[in-house]
């Protein structure tokens, strides 16, 4: 047993290149396991930590005013524990160094209020002379503790000093009114004021409007919604919504789904590709040391004792591949989780390392590596000693002539034969170029859908060049009018963007509607196939997450309502159903907005273009002269904002694309050099025979050009497989991702193949060239 497992790791040293080879692919799959789950357990461990320590609702009601002494009403309704109310606003903020529009979504800081505690930096309830600044906009801002700022209502300013940092559970991530979802908290976030300051500033003593509600245990959300939204319907009721739904913790839950999801799959791929190289090298080995095991069984070695032999190769390369993984996987680990908690603006972020994530990262490594053995040294139990004192007869193809082959010249017609005399070997050489091609095809479009769906938006949807978005609802002529002494100002529309509530059957949603004039030019509704629509006549557009949630579909009826209406509810019928690629819309022609939410001329939202070289100066005139704006939103500041956030991102889809063409050259490289020197005999009664150089070339093209059609052939389901699990993957509430794999996409990937099957093939001519002619003469083993 000791002098077989000698020879067996003599064999490894002279194949210590394809060893290698396995063993980093398995390192890219604990890599990608490590560090995705690392960032997954830090992530959702200190998120859902900070919710309960600050008390998160169960669910979240907005109204448009409550007295606050009615909240304990709701206390005495069936499933309900606690009731908790604040009241917010979305104010303007002007202060030394904030030179253009910025607003602050404004709560009140209300010591009773238990639900959605907020947490403050330092630790001190603020007086009426002190606010607390979210961390986003304190960063982007620049803004430092004792800072003055001012908050802008009706025109009047109101001055506080810049206490600390303010956060609250149910606004992690903050969505500002211009409907971005990618926003650097440069012109919207969150801020904690004094109850009475505010109360006193928006002229709304012991109201509020911000309502949530903790259920007690064993109750369900269905079971207590609708008395809840009979009874607020009276305070007009703007939003209502489960815990689930929030906006905020939805984010959030669907970047923590989309890295379980990443941190399954892609693992699985690296490590069945790790088990495919294994198991090939593994199954080459048994085959040149046949004589050998047979000879080991003669002298009464047993199968178990064989199996185990090779079994220690296995673990030896699975914890190499282990180690690698796992010590190149800290590192981006924190790097993501930083990413992440600097997008969801989580306080005191601290990232752990996990020691369970590399154990199981072992694990997975070893019973990969036990997976490939078993496949492929399990033929071991059916060598027989005596058959084995041989080589095995090698298996005898039919001879062919069909079409095309017959006129090709004899070293191509014997390199086709030898593919076909082995479609075993030519199968993993094969798999080993389509494996590459599919993964970076589908990931280099992966790259290209999430570009062209933040770009794209801008170029072919929101057309506009600014958006203003006022302060109070204006008449459609009063909004438009509003721009006429303003230099530079070029074609413009008029929207609105109103809360409401859809409700069909039981399923309730609450989302923004968006009325559009029909033929509009700088606002246009389209799908992911790039299908623009007009809004309908009659009825209403639905964005597909929309309608699932609400389980409708085109020619159903929902209904709609709106808090500045609560009394006025309208059957619609839902005229289209689209796939967007970005956001969750709803929309309707807004000449309809009257008939279907009795809102008559109801404006609130300009968009138009700016002449080239005047948009810093029109904002620079909107901020200085206009109280009644809440936000100005430009395309070319709001682009680059997306693609500063977008970086990170890019960033991890080009690094799987390499990590997808790393693994290429280690598969097509190691699995060509194996079928070559297992073919040494072969070569070497070729030269024998006086087979020239040149010819051994043809030879060796023909079969290269042979395994790149099989492998392209092959990579066709693959395709189908990887664009599939990445769309599934890469999917929220705020996006669709469809990819369009482009022929440039095709051709790079092609190019990459071939360019890998010309560096093999060197390498295969310069095998040959070392092969010694008297070896065909010896008995192999």
């Amino acid at each position: 047993m000791k002098y077989f497992a000698k020879n067996l790791f003599r064999s490894a040293k002279r194949n210590l290149g394809t060893y290698i080879g396995a063993a980093l692919i398995m390192a890219l799959g604990v890599f990608i396991f490590v560090s995705m789950n690392d960032t997954f357990i830090n992530l959702k461990g200190q998120v859902y930590s900070y919710y309960k320590e600050n008390n998160m609702a169960d669910i979240f009601a907005n109204v448009i005013s409550m007295p606050k002494e009615r909240l304990k009403e709701f206390e005495d309704y069936p499933g309900i524990k606690r009731a908790s109310g604040i009241l917010s606003a979305d104010l303007r903020i002007a202060g030394e160094g904030i030179g253009d529009i910025a607003n602050l979504h404004v709560l009140s800081y209300d010591e009773e209020a238990y639900l959605n505690r907020p947490l403050l930096k330092p630790e001190s309830p603020p007086n009426s002379e002190q606010i607390f600044i979210g961390s986003k906009m304190m960063k982007a801002r620049n803004l430092k503790k004792g800072d003055i700022i001012s908050l802008i209502h009706n025109g009047e300013s109101y001055d506080f000093i810049i206490a600390g940092v303010a956060s609250a559970p149910n606004y992690i991530y903050a969505i500002p009114p211009s409907g971005a979802v990618i926003s650097d908290g440069r012109d919207y976030d969150i801020a904690i004021v004094n109850s009475e300051k505010l109360e006193k500033i928006l002229g709304r003593e012991n109201i509020v409007n911000e309502i949530s509600f903790e259920m007690e245990s064993g109750y369900s959300y269905e079971e207590v919604r609708y008395s809840l939204r009979e009874h607020l319907s009276e305070y007009g009721l703007q939003s209502f919504t489960n815990k689930e739904k929030q906006s905020s913790y939805n984010m959030v839950d669907g970047e923590i789904t989309e890295l379980t999801g990443t941190g399954t799959i892609l693992p699985v791929v690296f490590m069945s590709m790790s088990v495919f190289m294994l198991y090939t090298v593994l199954k080459k080995m048994i085959d040149n040391d046949r004589s050998l095991i047979g000879t080991m069984k003669a002298m009464g070695l047993r199968n178990s004792e064989l199996l185990g032999a090779y079994l220690v190769q296995a673990i030896m390369i699975s914890f190499m591949g282990a180690f690698i993984g796992c010590i190149l996987a800290r590192p981006f680990g924190m790097y993501m989780f930083n990413q992440y908690a600097e997008f969801f603006s989580l306080p005191s972020p601290s990232y752990i390392d996990p020691l369970s994530t590399k154990l199981k990262g072992f694990l997975i490594a070893a019973t990969s590596s036990i997976a490939a053995v078993i496949l492929g040294v399990g033929g071991i139990t059916k060598i027989q000693a005596a058959e084995a004192m041989r080589a095995a007869a090698p298996s005898v193809g039919n001879n062919f002539s069909p079409g095309i082959i017959r006129h090709f010249n004899v070293m191509h017609k014997m390199g086709i034969r030898s593919i076909l005399r082995s479609p075993f070997r030519t199968f993993f050489i094969a798999f080993a170029i389509a494996f590459p091609f599919a993964l970076s095809c589908t990931l280099l479009a992966s790259e290209n859908a999430v570009n062209k769906m933040f770009v794209g938006y801008f170029e072919d949807i929101a057309k506009y060049d600014v958006k203003v978005t006022m302060e109070n609802y204006s008449s459609f002529n009063s909004v438009f009018n509003s721009l006429d002494s303003i230099d530079g100002v070029g074609e413009r529309e008029i929207i609105c963007e109103i809360p409401v509530t859809l409700k069909s059957q039981n399923h309730t949603k609450p989302t923004l509607l968006t009325g559009i004039g029909r033929g509009s030019k700088l606002y246009r509704i389209c799908d992911v196939d790039d299908i623009f629509y007009e809004p309908p006549r009659e009825g209403i557009i639905l964005n597909s997450r929309i309608a699932k949630d609400l389980n409708v579909k085109e020619g159903d009826s929902i209904e709609i309502s709106t808090g500045y209406a609560p009394k006025k509810k309208t059957k619609l019928p839902v005229s289209k159903i689209i796939f967007e690629a970005f956001g969750s819309g709803c929309y309707v022609d807004i000449q309809n907005i009257n008939q279907y939410l009795s809102l008559q001329s109801f404006s609130n939202t300009l968009i138009f273009n700016t002449q080239r070289g005047m948009e810093d100066n029109i904002k620079k005139r909107l901020t200085d002269d206009s109280a009644n704006i809440t936000s100005f939103s430009s395309k070319r500041d709001t682009l680059r904002i997306y693609q500063d956030r977008m970086k990170s991102s890019k960033f991890m889809l080009r690094m799987f694309i390499y990590l997808a063409l790393f693994s290429g050259v280690v598969l097509i490289y190691n699995i060509s050099l194996i079928s070559i020197r297992e073919r040494k005999t072969e070569f070497a009664t070729m030269k024998i025979m006086g087979v020239l150089d040149t010819e051994l070339k043809q030879m060796i093209f023909m079969e290269q050009l042979v395994y790149l059609i099989c492998g392209l052939i092959l990579s066709i389901p693959l395709l189908k497989l990887f664009k599939w699990l990445l769309e599934s993957l890469l999917v929220s509430e705020s996006f669709t991702l469809k990819l369009n794999i482009e022929i440039s996409m095709y051709i790079s990937s092609l190019i990459f193949c071939i360019l890998m099957l010309y560096i093999s093939g060197r390498a295969i001519l310069k095998t040959i060239d070392k092969i010694n002619p008297n070896d065909s003469l010896k008995e192999r083993g």
